[in-house]
């Protein structure tokens, strides 16, 4: 691995197990590890872009500053901005728009040949970016921090950063761009997050029907589990403690852990808020010493079932 590589793994590496460790024991990220974090990767970004742009052209460094202005927008606070400050960011939008304009119409498909598909990764920065954006507005429930974690990583790892000679691709000759390959990595990871706990309560001995409350949670005391991260699986409905498929992340817990207790429920199944910040951050590490493992075990799979 190249130093800049080296470099960037080290500050992607530091960045996520913050962000995993104040998530976990807080569920806040501040804004500020990903700010800082994204502006040295987006220095680091101009000085590797300035070793091999005039291979490419000047809509190279357009691409760049749009792509940067994308994720700053996730940040800037315009209510707080006073009217030269806001003058400032709306040139800085427009001449982003101009820029990515100014791109396409400059792209030349012969290039995505040259140099591994680099281009081809600068690419995929401001569409995981966009993705995060209609992820987060119009997508399933996902968190602030989760959204700007992955913008972040998009500019701290556009390029592959691989410790391994056997690096897993989708394809033969290349895999997709790194920033999905991390992205996609978190998902299966999260995926397997039911599996563990099959794992960790038969460990535990936690064998009760119906049983698939198993693959979604385990057994906590019930003093613990009011003081910890987690919600309740079981509440009572007249005189019965039912199981509940899906538990409502809104709902009055306290008062369910009330009623509990005076059932006599002392060691309740609970469901465990993992911040997927976690899953995220294994993914970093799992991509740089293994690969592409979410088009390994599901996609390559799927494809021959097809071929």
């Amino acid at each position: 691995m190249e130093p800049l590589d080296l470099l960037r793994f080290f500050l992607g590496a530091v960045m996520l197990c913050y962000g995993s460790w104040t998530d976990l024991t807080t569920r806040r990220v501040p804004n500020e590890v990903w700010l800082y974090s994204g502006s040295l990767a987006s220095l680091l970004l101009i000085y590797d872009l300035s070793g091999w742009w005039e291979d490419y052209g000047y809509h190279i460094w357009a691409l760049a500053f749009s792509t940067v202005i994308l994720f700053y927008n996730a940040f800037i606070d315009e209510y707080i901005l006073d009217k030269n400050q806001m003058l400032f960011w709306r040139i800085s939008q427009g001449l982003a728009i101009l820029c990515a304009l100014y791109f396409l119409l400059s792209l030349d498909s012969s290039q995505f040949s040259l140099h591994d598909y680099r281009l081809f990764d600068l690419i995929s920065m401001p569409l995981l970016i966009t993705l995060m954006y209609v992820w987060f507005y119009f997508g399933p429930t996902i968190g602030g921090a989760d959204v700007k974690a992955i913008m972040t990583i998009s500019l701290v790892a556009p390029f592959t950063l691989s410790f391994s000679d056997d690096y897993i691709m989708a394809f033969d000759s290349r895999g997709f761009p790194y920033p999905f390959v991390i992205f996609m990595n978190s998902l299966l990871l999260y995926l397997c997050i039911p599996f563990f706990l099959v794992v960790y309560n038969i460990f535990k001995g936690n064998f009760e029907k119906p049983y698939f409350q198993m693959f979604f949670g385990t057994k906590m005391d019930l003093q613990q589990a009011r003081e910890s991260f987690v919600w309740p699986m079981q509440q009572v409905i007249g005189t019965k403690v039912v199981f509940v498929a899906f538990v409502q992340q809104k709902s009055n817990d306290e008062k369910k852990w009330n009623e509990l207790e005076k059932i006599g429920i002392n060691e309740p199944w609970v469901s465990l808020k993992i911040p997927y910040i976690i899953p995220l951050a294994l993914s970093f590490f799992v991509s740089a010493f293994f690969g592409d493992l979410f088009s390994y075990f599901l996609v390559t799979p799927i494809n021959s079932l097809f071929s």
